[in-house]
């Protein structure tokens, strides 16, 4: 054999001979050190399992980094809860390890360092500030496209809607009459084709009544929207809102108006 290959097949070996007895002179450090981050990762996932569980009785989603986190975390207490068993019944072997299997300790002890190494990953990656996000739920104008009677009449009039909506320079539409002729399926029927054909982002369908509640059309937008918003006053809500609002395109559908509405209010 050259001499080079041998010096060098000499200097795996030594490092490999030098591990072995770094891991079993380690093996009780290993171990008590597995213990207490098996114990740490187990009351972070008692905390995260209760944010979590609070969150999706709001009705929030959960973000997909904690359900990742948690099925990594749940996993890895089972293993090392599996490895800690394995120790306990190796020292049961040889008269509680006054006569220990060398060989067995090495591996066990090399498991454990890994474990360590792993839960201490899994510990600083669980430092989350929010666990779940809110969900914007549908509004009941895109759900309602069936059943519309598309006479002539109202074919013009939704024409002229949509091309008012793709009209950069139009900011307001109104749809005007008595009350009964249809203003309110034909709004929908408006937004619903401005959603379909990707004139707005966004469709907010708020009822305001003859005698308006400002607080609950603010809650109405902020709900449809998936926003928060504070339990300040209605002028500190109205600039919440509006600061929220101006950060995307998004369309809002006033109905059933009997008076002048302050829409800056």
């Amino acid at each position: 054999m050259p001499h080079f290959i041998f010096s060098a097949t000499a200097k795996v070996l030594g490092q490999l001979v030098g591990a072995i007895p770094r891991q079993l002179r380690n093996y009780k450090s290993n171990f008590d050190d597995l213990k207490k981050k098996t114990e740490k990762l187990k009351l972070t996932l008692e905390d995260l399992h209760l944010w979590v569980d609070a969150a999706k009785e709001n009705g929030e989603e959960i973000e997909q980094s904690v359900e990742k986190w948690l099925i990594s975390a749940n996993t890895t207490v089972v293993e090392a809860g599996k490895l800690i068993e394995d120790e306990e019944k190796e020292k049961k072997k040889c008269l509680k390890g006054l006569c220990p299997n060398l060989m067995n300790r090495y591996q066990l002890s090399k498991k454990a360092a890994w474990e360590v190494k792993a839960i201490a990953g899994l510990l600083e990656e669980g430092k989350f500030d929010e666990v779940s996000f809110c969900t914007k739920p549908e509004g009941i104008l895109l759900m309602c496209s069936e059943g519309y009677e598309a006479f002539e009449s109202r074919k013009s009039i939704l024409n002229d809607a949509l091309d008012a909506l793709s009209n950069p320079n139009v900011n307001v539409i109104g749809l005007c009459g008595l009350g009964g002729i249809g203003k309110t399926t034909l709004a929908k029927i408006v937004f619903y084709q401005a959603k379909k054909l990707k004139l707005c982002d966004e469709v907010v369908f708020v009822e305001v009544s003859q005698t308006p509640d400002v607080k609950r059309i603010q809650g109405d937008i902020a709900d449809q929207l998936g926003l928060y918003i504070c339990e300040g006053s209605e002028s500190e809500r109205a600039m919440v809102l509006c600061g929220l609002l101006k950060k995307g395109k998004k369309i809002l559908v006033l109905d059933n108006i009997w008076t002048s509405l302050d829409l800056d209010k």
